[in-house]
């Protein structure tokens, strides 16, 4: 069974639930990246095959990011979109299994644009703040 990884940024809500479980962050702003800095973020990803599954605006956008060795043997992920709203736009991301390093090297490539964001995984863990 694998792990689903919710990205969220800090806002106030959770400021709050981090300070109630003890989680240390960033005084820092940040949102949601938007189409374009995911899309960015991805292109040459040193090591990663990446598979864009683009099914347009307000529909479901997916990449799956496989080692270059393959998913058999090494690190893999995929990264979804639910409702894509376009390049200019902030978009609500998560990953659906995959390796927690891979995730969070992705994670180290958005947070320059839109700052710092929680990876939370569904299995009840600490979330980890990725900053920049």
């Amino acid at each position: 069974m694998g792990v689903f990884w919710t990205v969220w940024p800090l806002d106030e809500d959770v400021r709050r639930w981090l300070t109630e479980i003890q989680v240390p962050f960033p005084d820092q702003v940040s949102r949601f990246p938007v189409g374009g800095e995911i899309k960015r973020a991805l292109t040459d990803l040193p090591g990663y095959q990446v598979e864009i599954t683009d099914n347009g605006i307000g529909a479901s956008w997916q990449a799956l990011i496989t080692s270059e060795s393959g998913a058999d043997e090494g690190p893999w992920t995929l990264l979804n979109v639910s409702e894509y709203t376009g390049d200019e736009l902030p978009q609500k991301l998560w990953f659906e299994k995959g390796w927690e390093s891979l995730i969070t090297t992705i994670l180290e490539r958005l947070v320059p644009a839109c700052g710092p964001l929680v990876l939370i995984p569904d299995t009840g863990g600490t979330p980890t703040v990725i900053s920049p």
